[in-house]
């Protein structure tokens, strides 16, 4: 996240803060959208949690940060950011007394949440929105907040548990005040200035006032948060139908009767009405920042903008004192959908659910805005990548198997299956990617996370063919290596980032010639440079080792194949180089401006040729080579990571908390391979 909390984060805090510091001291601070205990009856689990209607519900199309996508998608990446993992959760805690895992109970019920087996349940990322939607009280004992440091939940007197462990939204909500104050004083200190603790609070309050807002989505249809109604002026209270008021004809009368007292606005906790009206307004909207509004409804297809949510058509009702046709019934939508759950009637559940679902499809269409929503739904659920890393990783299993008995049937079959796991790995890596494009519909590569899937599965693709022609086992080695540790480095990369990794272009970056041929070719040059380098690893191990002797067979394999790869690195990188100059030139005026990634490309481009010309004028021989294609990697890392790091130039995006200290480990492992 670029910023640690945004302005309408931000209100949300000092709202309930302030509330909060209102009620006597004796009772503890209300969470955001917390309800009172409702005496109206809970949506069964059995309903909301229907397979037919969370199969409707997670195709139905959502446009986030610009992109239209289906709803499953968006609660991976929730998941993922609060939890660090998209699989699910499991609705357990552990028994104090006993200190086993234990299934937590129903709320409403009182009995333990459990499955067909008898075992816990466990809520994929789609099932947990929809409780956390509809069942607020269950989502709040889910273990949701992963905490990296347990020194952060001691900072706010509350019992730790492991150093990295995962705490509910009800164990982190009796220290809310202190978490939102010690959120106030680490905004005041920069980023690279936090200590590990500060930045483990920083993420909890964000994620907790976010996850705050999820709970809250639905607060304008419960019954039990229209008793604001009561105290609302004669002359705006609404009419109030199954205990839901008529938002649509109330919002406008709310910002007539605002206009004309303007004084309301000087201190909204002191009007009880109006401090709700804004908590369910900031919680429709389901994240604190603007970019990342998740966005239900399309609006017709003769206005050009963004879509809508139910906390923006709020905001824009008491700015403009209206509410469209539209936009009313997109709020009668959604009351029809929490009173279909509410109601305990499958049927009628389903029914509303495909109603919701097929009035924003239709609208999408007109709009020519649907999306791939079908196919990147497919894409999530198959995983592709990590089927990939598991290949690699048996790959790499039957290649060890095979060094056990050199030139034994038993070897000949190790390798074979070597050679199946990780073609099969390539393939999915690069059937993933395809995937990617043809719903991005764009080239393979514009983040840092598609760099990393792009290079593995090419560089596992490049070492393969090599192999093929050598058919010496050095190059399928590499094959095997690169591609655990590619798509294992892409998993974790996706880990940390916490967010979609299929983001919507930069208006300059929106130029499809470039993205196709600077680009791909740029990261192709990163590959084989990268793969020469895996090479000279292999041959200073083994070096060192006792296992290679100077100007044997296997010594002058391992060196031809990183020459090859070196003479390859030199043409990619200086024809990409050369091809993002022009492209540089072409949206920015100038083809060169000394941007760290420009120099870490001209630095790749320059080593390649003192390399080869080193070598080719004996300046250097064999070990003195492959140390010199080691440090090619080395400027490669530097390239590709680091330059993202720096926080300058046009090319830093993806930067990522604790990639200085995994490059650092890179650059030394090297070194030392180098001395």
């Amino acid at each position: 996240m670029k910023k640690f909390l945004s302005p309408c984060l931000i209100a949300l805090a000092m709202l309930t803060c302030a509330q909060a510091q209102q009620e006597p001291a004796a009772e503890p601070a209300p969470a955001a959208a917390a309800a009172p205990k409702a005496a109206a009856p809970m949506p069964s689990l059995d309903v909301i949690l229907n397979p037919e209607a969370v199969e409707l519900l997670s195709s139905l199309p959502v446009q986030e940060q610009g992109r239209v996508k289906p709803l499953d998608t968006l609660a991976r990446f929730r998941l993922l950011r609060f939890s660090g993992k998209q699989s699910g959760i499991a609705a357990t805690r552990i028994d104090e007394e006993s200190g086993k895992v234990v299934p937590i109970d129903d709320p409403a019920t009182g009995k333990p949440l459990l499955n067909a087996d008898g075992k816990p349940c466990k809520f994929t990322a789609m099932e947990w929105l929809l409780v956390s939607w509809f069942r607020p009280d269950i989502a709040k004992e889910l273990n949701v907040f992963i905490v990296d440091n347990s020194d952060a939940i001691t900072e706010l007197s509350l019992p730790a548990k492991q150093k990295r462990d995962r705490y509910s939204f009800n164990a982190v909500q009796p220290a809310r005040q202190a978490l939102m104050e010690k959120m106030t004083e680490i905004r005041a200190i920069a980023m690279k200035d936090r200590t590990p603790v500060q930045r483990a609070l920083g993420k909890l309050a964000m994620d907790y006032l976010e996850y705050e807002m999820i709970l809250g989505h639905f607060d304008f249809a419960r019954p039990e948060f229209t008793q604001f109604a009561a105290s609302l002026p004669p002359e705006i209270a609404p009419t109030v139908k199954d205990g839901i008021p008529d938002w649509a004809a109330f919002l406008p009368k709310a910002a007539e009767h605002l206009k004309a007292n303007p004084q309301l606005f000087s201190d909204p906790t002191s009007v009880p009405w109006l401090a709700q009206v804004v908590q369910i307004m900031l919680s429709a909207q389901m994240s604190g920042d603007s970019e990342s509004f998740p966005r239900f409804f399309p609006p017709p297809a003769e206005q050009k903008e963004v879509w809508h949510n139910i906390g923006t058509i709020m905001s824009a009702a008491l700015k403009t004192n209206t509410v469209s046709a539209e936009d009313a019934a997109h709020l009668k939508r959604f009351e029809d959908l929490f009173a279909a759950a509410n109601s305990g009637d499958a049927a009628k559940y389903i029914a509303a659910v495909t109603a919701t679902r097929d009035d924003v499809e239709k609208l999408a269409a007109a709009r020519n805005e649907s999306g791939h929503v079908a196919m990147e739904l497919s894409y999530h659920r198959f995983d592709y990548f990590f089927k990939a890393l598991l290949c690699f990783v048996f790959g790499s299993i039957c290649l060890g198997l095979s060094w056990v008995s050199p030139g034994t049937g038993w070897s000949k079959v190790s390798t074979y299956l070597c050679v199946a796991f990780s073609v099969a790995g390539a393939t999915l890596g690069t059937v993933g990617i395809v995937i990617r494009c043809l719903i991005m519909e764009r080239p393979p590569i514009t983040t840092l996370y598609e760099t990393i899937i792009f290079i593995t599965a090419t560089g596992v693709i490049l070492a393969l063919i090599a192999e093929l022609m050598t058919k010496k086992g050095w190059a399928l080695t590499v094959a095997s290596l690169a591609g655990t540790v590619g798509m294992f480095l892409s998993i974790r990369f996706m880990t940390m980032e916490g967010r979609d990794t299929m983001e919507q272009l930069q208006a300059v970056l929106i130029t499809n010639f470039w993205l196709a041929t600077h680009v791909p070719c740029v990261n192709l040059g990163y590959a084989v440079c990268m793969v020469a380098a895996i090479f000279s690893a292999i041959y200073v191990i083994m070096r060192v080792s006792g296992g290679l002797k100077p100007g044997d067979s296997s010594a002058r394999e391992l060196t031809r194949l990183a020459y090859g790869f070196v003479m390859a690195g030199l043409l990619l990188s200086l024809v990409g180089t050369v091809l993002g100059g022009i492209w540089a030139n072409y949206s920015w005026g100038r083809f060169w401006g000394w941007d760290p990634k420009e120099n870490g490309a001209l630095l790749i481009v320059l080593m390649c040729l003192v390399i080869l010309h080193a070598r080719l004028c004996g300046y250097i021989r064999e070990a003195g080579f492959h140390n010199c294609t080691i440090f090619l990697g080395m400027i490669v890392a530097f390239s590709w990571f680091a330059t993202n790091q720096l926080g300058i130039g046009l090319h830093s995006y993806g930067a990522m908390e604790g990639a200085w200290k995994w490059l650092y480990i890179f650059w030394g492992s090297m070194t030392v391979l180098i001395i």
